[in-house]
């Protein structure tokens, strides 16, 4: 108990600093690979899984915002999505949450049960609109996937993974279809899924079979979280 306790300090420091920061250029990565940008191949054939691929469980990751707590369960979504804006610090759009007031902001959430080797971290946040303090419909909550104390060492070196989800507003993406980018710095997947668009970057070392792996492992994140508030 002691060296969690010290662990989730040294994380809340970390955190606190990086804030204005929060996932550097991965959604601008995201942007140029929608529109064009760089060099991508597209495929909607699931890649075959590699039965070698280097995964794991999920389940001893560490989620560093899970002391977070809005009141969910006590109060409506609305108000909610509302509570955790308050925590914004002016100059970010990323807001640090907890998985539990993650699934509450979007009911029907996804999250991988599997996670490259080697992932023994998970940052989380909900994004805003700033002009008008609601969820950003393109990017409404992003994941951070680290080997390292997130923030703590250079993201290309420990952040093995990013997951992102938006609304499907206008529901033209057909579920069941993985679209597979190569991107600078590894590859990205995108797939719709019960009202939300999903986003996965996965950093060079992670491989497209892994890749598609970790893509095909969602469940619900709220089942993941049977505890809010725990710490991993």
């Amino acid at each position: 108990m002691i060296v969690r306790r010290i662990l989730v300090l040294v994380i809340a420091v970390l955190l606190t600093a990086a804030c204005s920061d929060p996932l550097g250029g991965v959604g601008d990565l995201s942007r140029r690979v929608v529109h064009g940008d760089g060099t991508s191949t597209t495929s909607t054939t699931a890649a075959p899984v590699d039965p070698g691929v280097a995964l794991e469980e999920v389940g001893e990751a560490v989620w560093v915002n899970d002391d977070l707590d809005a009141g969910v369960g006590l109060i409506s979504r609305e108000a909610l999505i509302t509570a955790v804006w308050s925590r914004e610090d002016g100059t970010s759009a990323y807001v640090q949450a907890s998985r539990s007031e993650i699934a509450a902001a979007l009911p029907g959430v996804r999250f991988p049960r599997l996670v490259p080797t080697g992932v023994r971290w998970i940052s989380s946040q909900l994004v805003y609109d700033r002009q008008s303090a609601t969820l950003d419909p393109a990017t409404a909550a992003a994941f951070g996937l680290w080997s390292e104390v997130p923030y703590s060492a250079p993201r290309n070196e420990a952040q093995l993974a990013v997951l992102r989800v938006g609304f499907d507003s206008f529901g033209d993406i057909e579920e069941g279809d993985i679209s597979s980018f190569r991107v600078a710095e590894g590859r990205e997947l995108s797939w719709s899924q019960g009202g939300y668009v999903y986003q996965l970057f996965c950093r060079t070392g992670v491989t497209e079979a892994s890749c598609f792996a970790i893509a095909e492992s969602t469940g619900l994140l709220s089942l993941l979280d049977p505890e809010p508030g725990a710490t991993g």
